[in-house]
């Protein structure tokens, strides 16, 4: 059984690397991988961030399994009330910062990433972003054009954009940031790139700069998020409150979940428009309300 699960391994899954790690593992459990040949493994990386419970947390496999047992996906996001959306909803609203008071959930953080990306369009009305040298923020198209290593993007381009990328940490250079700008993205603490972390000045030197700009600030914390850094969020070291967080990874624990949480003024831009028609002068027409239109007919 291992040598043909090894063989299909290769044979049916996308590789993402040249030499896979290939470890074969039969359970893992709190802090520790199990592999089919009998070795355990310390998972130092907790499933890159994903795992800050552990494996096999009896209270989230009980959360999980209850669940399960009443409904899992019935509507498109945002139209049936769901207990289980509205109170993580609620529990965030009331975790995080005042102004981050309404979520919109995604199934991982690039999706959350690329949410946010929009809502700063819509909201502006402006094109550009700024992004650092070094970040990283996820592989589809538009969180890939925020990479701040071109290696990365290079094989894809062109890419969503405009995109520019600033020196990490710089406050000089924090003066690209002008009237054409739609968000400046930024991790708190860089992880692609080695750990990097700026410092208070320069991330107060970067809110001021937004400000000024009408630029919206977006934080990146779907690795930095519950409590990677010795706080609940690492935005709690700056004493700075961003436009946008950005959360995914220990956010589901496992499951494919992220998430964006802004102010209702904010993200009140992405509820779809008031459908119009053109139409003889003479002629009113009125149009049904948005509620009346099904929101995936966007």
């Amino acid at each position: 059984m291992g040598d043909d699960l090894r063989a299909d391994f290769f044979r049916h899954i996308a590789q993402t690397s040249p030499a896979p790690i290939g470890v074969e593992i039969e359970r893992a459990q709190g802090a520790w991988l199990y592999a089919r040949d009998g070795r355990r493994y310390l998972d130092f990386i907790s499933g890159i961030g994903v795992a800050n419970l552990g494996h096999g947390n009896p209270a989230v496999l009980e959360a999980i399994a209850r669940q399960a047992q009443r409904y899992l996906h019935v509507m498109v996001y945002g139209e049936y009330v769901l207990d289980a959306q509205v109170k993580l909803a609620r529990r965030l609203a009331q975790l995080l910062p005042a102004g981050l008071d309404q979520v919109y959930f995604t199934n991982s953080g690039a999706e959350a990433i690329e949410g946010a990306l929009k809502t700063a369009r819509k909201r502006t009305g402006r094109s550009s972003f700024v992004a650092f040298d070094g970040a990283y923020h996820g592989d589809t198209m538009g969180a890939l054009a925020l990479a701040g290593n071109p290696g990365f993007r290079a094989a894809f381009e062109p890419l969503p954009g405009p995109v520019r990328h600033l020196p990490y940490g710089e406050i000089d250079a924090l003066e690209a940031v002008d009237a054409n700008v739609a968000a400046v993205v930024i991790e708190p603490v860089q992880a692609e790139s080695g750990v990097r972390i700026v410092s208070v000045e320069f991330m107060h030197a970067l809110r001021q700069r937004c400000d000024r700009a009408g630029a919206l600030l977006i934080f990146d914390e779907v690795l930095t998020g519950f409590g990677r850094t010795g706080s609940l969020f690492a935005l709690e070291h700056y004493g700075v409150t961003p436009d946008i967080i950005v959360l995914a990874k220990a956010l589901g624990g496992g499951l494919p979940l992220g998430a964006f949480c802004s102010s209702a003024s904010i993200l009140s831009v992405l509820r779809m428009t008031r459908p119009w028609v053109i139409s003889p002068p003479s002629v009113a027409i009125r149009c049904p309300a948005p509620r009346d239109w099904p929101r995936w007919k966007r």
